[in-house]
């Protein structure tokens, strides 16, 4: 990240506990760094990322301060302290946000009126003391997340479960998963249903398949599960398969919304490696520093006028969540208004990966080709934030009519 000695241009942490959430992350940022490329190259799991992680308390952000945590609440403050890790290692990043999606949610439960703490503070601890690692299992090869095709059926000794998962970042350190699937009523219908698995758990198989062409250090394997077994506990059986409530809806949004800053953390590492390039490098025949060149301060300037753009659109929707969620209950939220909030999510959501991929490519070009090396951390920047927009909710080919269809007050299901 740029130094700057007059105003803050970067995103900021909105609260004192999000001020030290933040420098945290700057942190293990610098750390992250140092081998990122490793990892990319080798595909294999930052491990040790996640061991740092843990002592610092970053891995327990959202728990509440009196259980162990950082008592982070604000959506902001997380964007921003995921921006900073990104920087270092995006693979790690994305990682980070599957764990943080389901934590803020139980924590986020924890703080609702009709609340039992007893029900979620066990599992508070645990992810304080950094025993309990999260990881969403949602996606599957051929549907949408809505409409999962994992089946939990009931038997005398309980429930089974059955099914294949892809993309299920951060495996290879999770232990317990939270998987979607469905399950048969007696009348026949299909109802949608979460589950969660723990690691250890009998039929549960990790497929290390991971081989992408970027986010390769991500850990984002297949899941294959046959017969597992899984008590009531740990069973929450929804409304009709495939379709949202407005507490899903919310919660799919604001956990959402740290996996969408990892995009603009790249977007501006790879403004930081090519200012350090341009401001050094020298251009035959005439010895001018690149940075004196007209071409190449217009080509970085059009790098910074995107991440503006991603600056102020993830700080506007963030805030607008922050501001939703501290006058609002998961249960108080119309079904409209959730699909409201949940369209601006997508707007942000296409505008930020858009302009991130448009900041990283034109830093590419005034790499003059160096960049385009495997030696180059531009290379892998280029790669990895060409993953956003394939990352559910929801793809390319289904966020537009998504918007058009809550925008036009249509039923917002996107053609199946």
């Amino acid at each position: 990240m740029i130094a700057m000695n007059g105003p803050e241009l970067t995103l900021t942490a909105r609260t004192d506990a999000g001020a030290k959430f933040v420098s945290r992350c700057e942190e293990h940022a610098d750390d992250f760094r140092t081998r990122a490329d490793q990892h990319d190259r080798e595909a294999s799991f930052p491990h040790e990322n996640f061991a740092a992680m843990r002592e610092s308390g970053v891995l327990a952000a959202v728990v509440p301060a009196e259980l162990g945590g950082l008592g982070i609440t604000s959506i902001e403050d997380m964007v921003t302290g995921m921006s900073r890790i990104a920087g270092g290692d995006a693979s790690t990043a994305i990682a980070l946000s599957m764990h943080f999606g389901p934590s803020w949610s139980i924590s986020r439960a924890r703080r609702q009126p009709e609340a039992d703490p007893a029900a979620t503070d066990a599992y508070l601890r645990l992810i304080a003391e950094g025993q309990l690692v999260l990881c969403g299992a949602g996606t599957e090869a051929g549907t949408h997340t809505r409409f999962p095709l994992s089946e939990l059926t009931r038997t005398e000794q309980g429930w089974r479960l059955n099914g294949n998962k892809i993309f299920a970042t951060l495996s290879p350190a999770a232990t317990a998963f939270h998987v979607f699937c469905r399950t048969r009523r007696t009348d026949g219908s299909w109802a949608g249903a979460r589950v969660w698995l723990a690691r250890d758990t009998p039929g549960l198989e990790i497929v290390e398949n991971w081989d992408a062409m970027g986010m390769r250090a991500s850990g984002s394997h297949g899941l294959c599960m046959r017969d597992c077994p899984v008590p009531d506990e740990l069973v929450s059986v929804r409304g009709d398969w495939g379709d949202w409530s407005s507490a899903e809806l919310v919660h799919s949004a604001a956990g959402n919304l740290t996996l969408l800053s990892t995009y603009l953390g790249i977007a501006e590492e790879a403004r930081d490696q090519i200012r350090r390039s341009l401001i050094k490098r020298r251009k035959a025949p005439s010895d001018r520093l690149l940075a004196d060149r007209h071409a190449i301060q217009t080509l970085f300037a059009r790098i910074e006028a995107r991440l503006l753009v991603c600056r102020s659109v993830l700080q506007r929707v963030s805030r607008l969540w922050d501001d939703y969620l501290d006058t609002h209950t998961d249960t108080d939220a119309s079904l409209a208004d959730a699909h409201e909030l949940m369209a601006e999510y997508q707007c942000a959501k296409a505008i930020v990966e858009q302009n991130a991929i448009g900041a990283v490519d034109i830093a590419l070009t005034a790499s003059g080709g160096s960049g385009y090396l495997s030696a180059n951390p531009l290379s892998r920047l280029y790669r990895d934030v060409r993953a956003g927009p394939f990352m559910q909710p929801f793809s390319p080919v289904e966020l537009y009519e998504y918007v058009g269809k809550v925008r036009l007050d249509r039923e917002p299901v996107v053609d199946l």
